[in-house]
């Protein structure tokens, strides 16, 4: 394969008519010049170049060449520009995915800040479980992941990630009016609820395998196993099963909206928590990068 950087010497040399320029518009040496362009005739096993009084000029090959090696600087110069755009953020892609209760609060907003400050980057949102979404990130097919975990419980997984936290997401329980824990806990709106005085519910659950395994370990630590009446990751169906007085339900903070007013909320003793975290790769892109700082500014305010 021919050596470009030798292709645009020698462009260099015909433009200009002479070594002497050429070496000029590089910065190189006249006599460096002279030898990448000998190198190339090595390389091509034909001459390049006459020379003549006032300079050079090239032959049938030389001619053939520099037409080639135009549309390699062309390329060269349109990479460099197309990059410049990339880390300026005046091109360039962003996929994102989140839970679905992130999708619907957290990322809207950040969105809407981005796209302002970035107009020209195309943007993508997609619906994923926290248990999917480490391997798309590190297998390339996400560049920032909105994902969750539970504490306690165990710690997500972030081999090869940068994982940044963004806030922490308290889970309520969700009960009926007139459910018997609600006695127990008393009056008050504050008034927390024990997890072990909920043994007997019948529980409304979460179907992704993230919340499906707290909530058998959230049980399992107060004494019991949950009686599963019903799986289901739409919170407005949640909210309609739990006012008919079928069934209790974790509810994090993030979808205490998506409640009905019937529903009544509490937290739980011991208290239970999303940690929600952004997942990128250890280099992210300067979109990815871009982004995660909208992130975390909104999280400080």
């Amino acid at each position: 394969m021919l050596d470009a950087r030798r292709l645009l010497v020698l462009r260099s040399v015909v433009r200009s008519g002479s070594m002497t320029a050429a070496a000029t518009e590089l910065g190189y040496t006249p006599s460096a010049v002279s030898q990448q362009v000998a190198a190339l005739e090595r390389e091509v096993a034909t001459p390049l170049l006459v020379r003549h009084a006032r300079g050079v000029l090239p032959t049938e090959a030389g001619t053939l060449l520099v037409e080639h090696a135009d549309v390699v600087a062309g390329r060269l110069e349109r990479a460099q520009e197309e990059v410049a755009d990339l880390t300026a953020l005046r091109a360039g892609r962003l996929r994102l995915a989140a839970f679905a209760s992130a999708g619907a609060r957290l990322l809207p907003g950040a969105i809407g800040v981005f796209r302002r400050r970035h107009p020209d980057v195309r943007l993508s949102l997609a619906l994923h479980e926290p248990e999917d979404c480490p391997d798309l990130v590190r297998e390339g097919e996400l560049d920032l992941a909105i994902s969750f975990g539970y504490v306690p419980g165990d710690e997500p997984d972030t081999e090869g990630l940068t994982s940044t936290w963004l806030l922490d997401d308290v889970v309520n329980v969700a009960l009926p009016a007139g459910h018997p824990a609600l006695e127990d806990a008393g009056f008050s709106a504050t008034d927390a609820i024990e997890v072990s005085t909920l043994r007997d519910a019948a529980w409304i659950r979460d179907s992704g395998q993230v919340c499906r395994t707290q909530l058998v370990e959230m049980c399992a630590a107060a004494g019991f196993t949950p009686n599963v009446a019903f799986d289901s990751d739409d919170f407005p169906m949640v909210s309609g099963l739990v006012e008919s007085g079928v069934g209790v339900a974790l509810v994090p903070d993030l979808a205490v909206h998506q409640m009905g007013r019937r529903v009544v909320l509490r937290r739980l003793r011991p208290g239970v928590v999303r940690r929600i975290h952004a997942l990128t790769p250890l280099h992210p892109s300067p979109a990815a990068a871009a982004m995660l700082e909208v992130l975390t500014s909104r999280r400080a305010a």
